[in-house]
């Protein structure tokens, strides 16, 4: 956890964004670490396409499940 990584924004949910960090590899930006300031949709932010750095915050691999944040990648990856 704490890696930074670069990837593609594949879907978007009410509740954040889903982006592709390798191949078969997802993970979900929830809505509060799209970016410091609070949305309300994704849209605002990102959209599908947009190649984007995060940082892995968690990682379930039992559930297989990997929750990423915008909002932690240090301002200079921007």
């Amino acid at each position: 956890m704490g890696q930074t990584l670069h990837g593609q924004v594949t879907k978007l949910v009410p509740f954040g964004a889903f982006v592709q960090v390798a191949d078969g590899i997802e993970g979900l930006i929830h809505l509060r670490e799209l970016t410091t300031t609070p949305v309300e949709a994704p849209e605002e932010v990102v959209q599908v396409g947009d190649e984007v750095s995060v940082v892995v915050i968690e990682f379930d691999r039992e559930r297989r499940k990997l929750a990423l944040s915008r909002r932690q990648v240090s301002p200079d990856v921007w």
